[in-house]
């Protein structure tokens, strides 16, 4: 059986499993068809890919009839970040070691990291994080154009929500004012009548 490294060093399978993750969003799988279809690619090529993927369990497959559907499962790709970690954040854009990858590395090779120099390190590299994610937001042509489409689309998906749910609440706020003041009027009309039978 292949390593999961080997499996995601392909190109096309890669490819793949980016379709089913697209499709993990709305449909939740993909036919086999359908991954022909998005990729191009030849309909035997697509199904000795999807055999290997499933070899190592990064995909699932559902039979109906004689229609195969397929889903992504990442969970395999756990081994991958395992390896990857330790080299994410072990040094800065200047070349600097540092920051909670080197921390993270440290402590996963069994170096003595006081918790207060993690904690102090880890704080650093998430303000070092939030700024690069920043910058890649507002610039992704270093992480992939396909990335930061898909950063900036979400970005400005969660603004039109916001916007959605703040339109809302303030639809609301005003039916919650209108019926106080109705009730504010109901209540001083019916002391006025109180009033008047005294």
């Amino acid at each position: 059986m292949a390593d999961i490294f080997s499996v995601i060093a392909d190109a096309t399978r890669r490819e793949i499993l980016g379709v089913l993750l697209d499709r993990r969003a709305t449909t939740g799988e993909a036919s086999v068809s359908e991954i022909v279809e998005a990729l191009g690619v030849a309909q035997p090529t697509v199904s000795k890919h999807l055999k290997t993927l499933r070899d190592v369990g990064l995909v699932e497959v559902r039979e109906e009839g004689q229609h195969r559907y397929y889903r992504i499962d990442p969970a395999p790709l756990d081994e991958v970040d395992d390896w990857l970690m330790p080299f994410v954040f072990a040094g800065d854009d200047q070349g600097h070691e540092g920051g909670l990858g080197a921390a993270a590395f440290a402590a996963w090779a069994g170096a003595n990291v006081s918790f207060k120099s993690a904690a102090e390190q880890a704080r650093t590299a998430a303000e070092q994080a939030l700024e690069r994610a920043n910058h890649m937001v507002e610039n992704p042509a270093p992480v992939g154009e396909s990335l930061g489409r898909r950063v900036a689309d979400a970005a400005h998906e969660a603004r039109q929500k916001a916007a959605e749910l703040q339109t809302w609440l303030d639809e609301l706020q005003e039916r919650i004012d209108e019926r106080r003041g109705g009730a504010s009027r109901a209540i001083e009309q019916a002391r006025d009548r109180l009033r008047r039978r005294d």
